[in-house]
């Protein structure tokens, strides 16, 4: 499934999204720098209620945001992470197993951790500016 939006049109990608996932609780964000991941989950959490601000959890690795009835989001970037280790002591298993909605950029670099009910989105960019979000739900 693909989806094709401008960042004007971000917010209407985002409803697209959440449709499209239904349930899963593991979803994957994989693109080059500047493709515009943390920007399309923060979109994403802004859709399901979330008030906070959404940033790139770059340094932190894990951020932590709450939306609805004491539901929780971790949203993820395992940019520098080196390993599935370091992954774990990061405590990146830990919100993976936790049933809440996880949303985690470069997740390649501990791909051994994510649960079979994965999604898989690639977000790319066009030299006109727009969007491809291309979605993989688990078979």
């Amino acid at each position: 499934m693909e989806i094709i939006f401008s960042l004007n049109e971000i917010e209407n990608a985002a409803k697209k999204f959440i449709s499209l996932i239904g349930d899963y609780k593991v979803i994957t964000f994989s693109g080059e720098l500047g493709a515009g991941k943390t920007t399309f989950i923060s979109a994403v959490c802004k859709e399901l209620g979330v008030e906070e601000t959404v940033t790139s959890p770059t340094y932190a690795i894990i951020q932590e945001y709450h939306f609805g009835n004491e539901k929780i989001i971790y949203h993820m970037d395992l940019y520098r992470i080196k390993s599935t280790e370091e992954a774990i002591e990061a405590g990146i298993e830990d919100c993976l197993q936790s049933g809440e909605l996880c949303m985690v950029e470069w997740p390649e670099k501990a791909a051994l951790l994510f649960p079979e009910e994965t999604v898989y989105a690639s977000l790319q960019t066009n030299s006109s500016g727009m969007r491809k979000l291309v979605v993989q739900l688990p078979q």
